[in-house]
């Protein structure tokens, strides 16, 4: 899509809150008791733990080329007679920025630059994408092995795809409590495309006052147009789409749809976002008015962007792949997008 940049400094924090997306569930028992013997189970205790306990540290994370090192403090506070989860993570390198989440809320900072809001859950990358646990049927999940990370003894999760077209993932939980202290996404070769560890951490059992008070302060505001809502929505019975994606790799189904305005022109963009329950990834298309026949590819990360100009009749189109999916796959759905009407002529 014309209107998406790939600005390495905006594309960083949004992939850490686009990569997060918990659901409220209650804290299990100690994961080193026989509620935990599983990788199923162990994967359950992994999402209770990240939510509920108190913990603060260091971690690194990789996309592609880009590593960053961030500090992290999570809680569970009770506000207003509900429990409500207070998260932060700060950068530590280059210019100064940090995300602050306030239950669902999620405010990104960034010197110099007006405060975006999020509408989502949590901060932690690779988490998130456990939480739907519906995606058995396409990845295998399998134990590996005893290990250590930043110290601490670590339970070895593999979730393996059953085919070429999506990632593959290596999960390292706490032993002790089950929280994630690593993770890497890796490709059909076993190559790491991103990947996120702990390399200090620590259960304080309570905050500080100070870090309460950071955690609880009043956000800036932001403008209309800086509010993102990526709450995930019901899964829609049928998508009313112009468009067809004529191949989309087995298990990826219809997550919603969307029509707006472009970010550099007068057009309308269609949205479409396909999840497995474990991947996900957004086809975008809008009219293109340079009328060149035109294909770029881009990859940053876990994060795949193919761009295609196609033309029918005498209308050019602009079709946009983009999400955590390999850049062979995003290249093969891109250029099998065409009008529906067309899909369905072909189909008689």
């Amino acid at each position: 899509m014309k209107g998406i940049r790939l600005n390495r400094e905006r594309v960083i924090p949004l992939l850490l809150v686009l990569l997060a997306a918990f659901n409220g569930q209650s804290f299990a028992a100690d994961p080193s008791s026989e509620s935990a013997d599983t990788p199923e189970k162990w994967l359950e205790t992994m999402i209770q733990a990240t939510q509920n306990l108190t913990y603060r540290g260091h971690f690194v994370y990789q996309q592609g080329a880009n590593l960053e090192t961030l500090a992290v403090t999570h809680t569970l506070q009770k506000v207003d007679g509900q429990s409500e989860e207070l998260e932060s993570i700060a950068f530590l390198d280059g210019l100064p920025r940090e995300m602050v989440r306030q239950g669902s809320h999620i405010t990104f900072a960034s010197a110099g630059r007006e405060p975006a809001r999020f509408e989502h859950e949590s901060l932690v990358p690779m988490v998130g994408r456990f939480t739907s646990g519906h995606f058995d049927k396409h990845y295998k999940l399998k134990p590996a092995a005893l290990d250590r990370v930043a110290g601490r003894e670590a339970v070895q999760l593999l979730v393996v795809p059953t085919d070429r077209f999506r990632y593959g993932y290596q999960l390292w939980l706490d032993r002790r409590t089950g929280l994630l202290l690593k993770s890497v996404m890796v490709d059909s070769e076993g190559r790491i495309i991103e990947r996120m560890q702990f390399t200090s951490l620590e259960f304080p059992g309570q905050l500080s006052r100070e870090e309460l008070e950071r955690l609880k302060r009043k956000l800036p505001e932001s403008a209309g147009k800086n509010v993102v809502k990526l709450k995930s929505e019901a899964i829609p019975e049928k998508v009313e789409w112009n468009w067809e994606a004529g191949w989309l790799p087995e298990g990826f189904s219809p997550r919603g749809h969307s029509s707006r305005n472009s970010a550099v022109s007068n057009q309308k963009v269609d949205t479409l976002n396909f999840s497995d329950g474990l991947a996900s990834f957004s086809v975008f298309v809008e009219p293109d008015e340079t009328r060149v026949l035109s294909q770029a590819t881009e990859q940053i990360g876990s994060m795949a962007a193919v761009s295609k100009v196609f033309r029918n009749g005498e209308k050019y189109f602009h079709v946009t792949v983009l999400g955590e999916i390999p850049l062979g796959t995003a290249e093969r759905i891109a250029v099998s997008v065409r009008p529906r009407e067309q899909s369905q002529q072909a189909d008689k």
